[in-house]
């Protein structure tokens, strides 16, 4: 029997990238444009949080159109929120970092370019590979090493000399190589 993953067709696949990709960058321009207007800005805190309640209301919201009934979304929420304090301990490390990066970006997106910002910004993804090899014990074929080292080789470029060299070329090294880390992370899932 086809697992639920093989059934997702290639065109879904390039939608969903086009649309992360997409909304990445509207994300970027919007707050950089936001961050450097001579109007008064607004508290990054206050946005940071008014996301996270959204986020959380929409999580609810889905919850509670899965589960179906009142009753079982009350159970759902008792037993896998209220009902493990620990769990609940060890979610909330990894959401307070995340409520500090996000903070971050709005303090260098107030002071970096956006392009230089962007690429920057994807060295998460190298981060995120050593992270798993070192600490899930997982193995990263060739093709997702490479790719890693294509991306900080990139980031690498546009740190040392952004002003010689084009932004149009690193973005085509920087999208090449997340491409090609996507394709091989779906081609080993």
């Amino acid at each position: 029997m086809a697992s639920a993953r093989e059934n997702v067709s290639l065109l879904f696949k390039l939608y969903c990238l086009t649309v992360m990709t997409l909304v990445a960058a509207a994300y970027t321009i919007a707050l950089r444009y936001t961050r450097t207007t001579d109007k008064e800005l607004y508290f990054s805190t206050t946005a940071v949080c008014v996301t996270e309640v959204i986020k959380l209301l929409l999580s609810v919201g889905l919850l509670a159109k899965e589960t179906g009934s009142l009753g079982r979304f009350k159970a759902s929420l008792s037993e896998n929120v209220l009902g493990s304090p620990k769990e609940l301990m060890k979610l909330s490390v990894p959401s307070l970092v995340y409520a500090v990066q996000n903070n971050m970006a709005f303090l260098a997106l107030s002071n970096l370019d956006a392009a230089v910002y962007q690429v920057t910004y994807q060295l998460k993804i190298p981060c995120t590979a050593l992270c798993t090899v070192l600490m899930l014990n997982r193995t990263l074929s060739k093709l997702q090493w490479i790719s890693v080292f294509m991306l900080c080789g990139g980031v690498t470029l546009v740190q040392w000399k952004p002003a010689q060299a084009t932004k149009v070329v690193f973005l085509q090294v920087l999208e090449a190589s997340t491409l090609l880390l996507w394709s091989s992370t779906q081609t080993t899932l």
